[in-house]
């Protein structure tokens, strides 16, 4: 049975393994870890409900949240790059559409009728 510490310890290490995987922008990776620590974070909540956590503990929990922040902090930039490029890919399409309909039907805005 592993003890607080322990499990702590795993934790701090999961997340700097998922931290290293969000600087190198390897998503799936982080969400791989992310599903790793999931338990290890109840487990580390039921076994700390029964005992008060020691000072070494809770540095190293604050460790965590730096990592953490880090990690969505990065995850959150690259969402607002690929939310740009989004935005920029369909504005190329519209306006790629808009000179195909003015090949196929000429510029029908400029032409008077007789």
């Amino acid at each position: 049975m592993s003890t607080v510490t322990d499990l702590l310890h795993e934790l701090c290490a999961a997340t700097g393994q998922m931290q290293q995987a969000a600087m190198k922008d390897d998503w799936t990776l982080v969400e791989k870890i992310q599903k790793r620590r999931a338990p290890l974070i109840e487990r580390i909540v039921e076994r700390a409900g029964s005992e008060p956590l020691t000072k070494e503990q809770t540095l190293e929990l604050s460790k965590v949240r730096e990592q953490e922040s880090f990690i969505a902090a990065r995850a959150d930039a690259r969402r607002r790059v690929l939310g740009q490029a989004l935005v920029e890919t369909r504005a190329g399409l519209r306006a790629g559409k808009q000179n195909r309909m003015r090949k196929a039907y000429g510029a029908l805005g400029n032409s008077q009728p007789s």
